[in-house]
């Protein structure tokens, strides 16, 4: 059975709040929103079109709460108590587990580079802010 280790919760819950403050910034059309719509080949009207804010929000929230408490339990796991220590992990989870995946994913979807690179982008950004906070505030 695993074992679930003591993790600070208020940092996951932090790490939560900064993901979706960094993703509306990321994807506004003041920094990388136009050309992620131009790559998906989407205008704002279809985006908004069957959009549900609470549901899609909501859920992304919940993910990255998920990802931030997953971090927070390999860092505990293997002793990663520093903000170096952070973003070393952060970094390697990313292009292990986030990027590759990514890849190939664009790859069989015949996605464009562009695309995955503001995605991914996106998630670097993301998990490296989540391995500092959570580097830097120890249980």
């Amino acid at each position: 059975m695993p074992v679930i280790l003591q993790v600070n919760y208020l940092a996951v819950l932090v790490c939560g709040v900064v993901s979706m403050i960094i993703g509306f910034v990321w994807y506004s059309p003041i920094l990388l929103g136009r050309t992620w719509m131009e790559e998906i080949d989407k205008s704002e009207e279809e985006l908004k079109k069957d959009f549900n804010p609470i549901k899609t929000y909501g859920i992304a929230f919940l993910c990255n709460l998920f990802i931030a408490f997953s971090l927070a339990q390999v860092m505990a796991h293997i002793n990663a108590t520093t903000v170096a220590s952070g973003i070393r992990l952060s970094f390697l989870c990313w292009f292990g587990f986030i990027l590759a995946p990514m890849i190939i994913n664009s790859m069989f979807e015949g996605k464009s580079v562009k695309l995955l690179l503001v995605d991914s982008g996106h998630h670097l950004i993301v998990i490296l802010i989540f391995g500092i906070i959570i580097g830097a505030w120890p249980i």
